[in-house]
């Protein structure tokens, strides 16, 4: 038996070595029917660590033939059976980390890379092994925003490679710090050639980063005034644009872009931008998990800055709002993955359901919670796209041929400068100019802090508090409007604001307070849900939290305006119930108490009485709602990711292709809730849209704290 398993284990190496030698020719498929022979024959002679490391190989495989889903899914198993040994190496962390960063995770991929350093730095391994380690570390870092921590790691690793006359290490590590300082603006003439001559020395093996060592390189030496040794790294780099993953091919068609730009050719760098984002698409549409379609708008947004800001300056309105669109609501114009039929997925959130609700909130249901949460995202990380979807054409004459009598404002913040506005009525386009992005976010904060204490406060009290408010909310207006504010005409209005911006009371703004207001992801998103259809059966759902004192007690008495409505309160709310009494519903009411997840938007959700309804729930929906009322706090925030995407509880019911939603931008006093519901219902039934019934809901507000209720809520989509 000894002897026949060390047959097994040699031919294990020997499939092994088969792969690797395929893998260096880039023939991955082939490449991969090896490893997993090699890894079968690794089980069945027992050698469970060599088997742990072909899953990782697998892995690595498939990261670089592009199909990510694919290897997070091996990393993650690849980690766990590392785990199950007690062992687990740090380039198997560090492989993990790369991966992360490429999906667009660059939270998890910062955590990852920060574990992966502490491994290395308790333990005695080879310098060469610890350098290549803080390199990769450093590039995650750089890439999540801390370019100080960046800096630091690949400072550290370009010292220990220099002592270990480690050449090729040494200037990686010197390409990071490089790139690191470009971030914070800290460019010469010496750091451009100093970047220009690194990426020429890079040998093969990191030649998978000299491509990104070009770009760099290029943009260095444009910024630094140095146009000849520009152009001849980004048209090194931009004649890899038909070859290697779609993120490689990105890169190359930003260097062509950016080497179009100088040469002063306007229609071939906009050509560039396009053929770039076009192979964004293709690998979002590969991708199956919601999240990470979002997050991967982020490898577009050098592309679609650079474009938008050249429109903005010197192109016509019609051009700005293409521009705009072409990488605005992603989500919204991307085919959705097909969660209907993952069991696997519907029991882990059945077990998250019953962490919440059974075991309370102390220490260790905190941390099952957590193990659980992580289950569900590493799973659906793993599920690929449909690579076959294309992503839905946006048609300038089709939107203004459907606004009819409104007015649409589409916003674009151009980085470090104003806002720009496209303005869509009567057939015809305007591009103006609005306030500053700068200090924008400050104002939103204020506003929505100033609403929210008006919304809680007594009666007696949310007056002073409105009327302290009211300066402020000017402020905003003139930001984020500016002459606009003026020229809305008397019909509906719908506003395509930044992602950033999505949470703007906008029904407090004073231009807006007695208008009908719309507000929607982009403007394909509002012309595909002003275009769906209803369904043919006018069912209603009407769902309550289980504590009707507090919250859905609006509920109770709209049943009684429903006769055939289905009712569903108490412990008969349980997301199960819910979520087949949302599946195609025309019209359905959920008061509950909403929970945002700032560090996890896809687990925001509705507390029923068996625990959360979070997102993850809303995707195995086969047809969403078509029109839904949502009183929980908070339901219409989400959180801006990617490029300008927005995850969040509304945004994933609005690219499911729920055409119409109500929600509250602030938490909210449930009595108040209860009247502008009543209020919004009575006037849904007199066929009105859900704008124009949000519109008489702030008319009729009668008290102070009714009022901020009212201006608190956003109608959002276009029924």
């Amino acid at each position: 038996m000894l002897a026949r398993d060390g047959e097994v284990t040699w031919e294990a190496g020997a499939r092994a070595n088969i792969a690797y030698a395929l893998h260096g020719l880039g023939q991955y498929t082939e490449a991969d029917s090896q490893l997993a022979l090699a890894q079968n024959l690794a089980r069945r002679g027992q050698q469970d660590y060599v088997a742990a490391i072909i899953v990782n190989n697998r892995g690595d495989n498939a990261h670089r033939r592009g199909d990510l889903p694919r290897a997070l899914r091996l990393f993650y198993e690849a980690r766990e059976q590392f785990e199950q040994l007690g062992v687990v190496p740090p380039e198997v962390v560090r492989d993990l980390a790369v991966v992360q960063l490429a999906a667009g995770l660059t939270e998890d991929a910062a955590a990852t890379a920060d574990e992966m350093v502490a491994r290395l730095e308790s333990t005695r391994d080879a310098a060469l092994r610890r350098a290549d380690g803080f390199i990769a570390a450093a590039i995650v870092h750089l890439a999540a925003g801390n370019p100080e921590r960046a800096v630091d790691l690949a400072r550290r690793a370009a010292r220990s490679s220099a002592r270990q006359g480690h050449v090729d290490a040494e200037r990686h590590a010197r390409v990071v710090v490089l790139r690191a300082q470009a971030a914070t603006g800290k460019v010469t003439k010496r750091h451009a050639k100093a970047a220009a001559e690194l990426a020429a020395e890079l040998t093969d093996r990191y030649s998978s980063e000299r491509l990104d060592a070009l770009v760099l390189a290029g943009r260095m030496a444009l910024t630094a005034g140095l146009p000849e040794l520009a152009a001849q790294n980004l048209r090194t780099a931009a004649a890899a644009r038909h070859r290697g993953s779609a993120l490689r091919r990105a890169s190359a068609w930003y260097a062509q872009a950016l080497l179009a730009d100088q040469q002063g050719d306007r229609r071939g760098m906009l050509a560039a931008c396009a053929r770039g984002l076009d192979v964004l698409d293709a690998h979002a549409v590969s991708l199956g998990a919601t999240e990470l379609r979002a997050r991967a708008t982020v490898h577009g947004t050098d592309l679609a800055i650079l474009a938008t800001r050249r429109v903005a300056l010197d192109g016509t309105a019609r051009e700005l709002l293409r521009w705009t669109e072409r990488w605005r609501g992603t989500l919204h114009s991307l085919p959705w993955p097909d969660a209907r039929s993952d069991g696997e997925l519907a029991a882990e959130l059945g077990r998250l359901r019953s962490v919440e609700s059974v075991l309370g909130t102390g220490g260790d249901s905190e941390a099952e919670r957590r193990r659980v949460e992580e289950r569900i995202r590493r799973h659906v990380h793993g599920r690929a796209g449909d690579s076959t979807g294309r992503r839905r054409r946006f048609g300038v004459g089709e939107l203004l041929d459907t606004l009819g009598d409104r007015t649409l404002v589409s916003i674009v913040g151009v980085k470090g400068e104003r806002f720009h506005l496209v303005v869509a009525r009567n057939g015809r386009l305007r591009h103006l100019v609005a306030g500053r992005v700068a200090g924008a976010l400050e104002e939103v904060e204020y506003a929505r802090f100033a609403l929210r204490g008006a919304a809680l406060a007594a009666d007696v009290v949310a007056g002073p508090l409105l009327a302290a408010a009211e300066p402020g909310l000017a402020r905003l207006q003139e930001t984020m409007l500016g002459p606009v504010a003026a020229e809305l005409g008397d019909g509906p209005v719908v506003l395509v604001p930044p992602s950033t911006m999505q949470a703007i009371p906008w029904g407090a703004l004073p231009a807006l307070r007695d208008r009908d207001v719309t507000v929607a992801p982009s403007a394909a998103a509002w012309l595909r849900a002003r275009t769906s259809a209803p369904p043919v059966r006018q069912r209603v759902a009407l769902i309550a939290g289980a504590d009707l004192a507090s919250s859905g007690a609006e509920v109770g008495v709209l049943a009684s305006t429903y006769p055939d409505a289905t009712v569903l309160a108490g412990d008969g709310a349980t997301a199960d119930a819910a979520l087949a009494a949302l599946d195609g519903a025309w019209l359905a009411h959920i008061g509950a108490h909403g929970r945002f997840r700032g560090d996890n938007p896809m687990f925001s959700a509705l507390e029923l009485s068996d625990g959360p309804l979070t997102v993850f729930d809303l995707e195995r929906l086969a047809a969403p709602p078509y029109r839904l009322l949502l009183t929980a706090c908070e339901s219409g925030v989400g959180s801006p990711t990617g490029a300008d995407e927005l995850l969040g509880f509304t945004t994933s019911l609005s690219a499911l292709g729920t055409a119409g939603l109500l929600a509250s931008v602030v938490p909210v006093s449930d009595a108040a809730s209860v009247d502008l519901s009543l209020t919004v219902h009575e006037r849904l039934r007199a066929g009105d849209d859900l704008s124009a019934a949000l519109l008489a809901a702030r008319r009729s507000a009668s008290d102070p704290r009714g009022r901020a209720t009212a201006w608190a809520f956003l109608a959002l989509g276009a029924a």
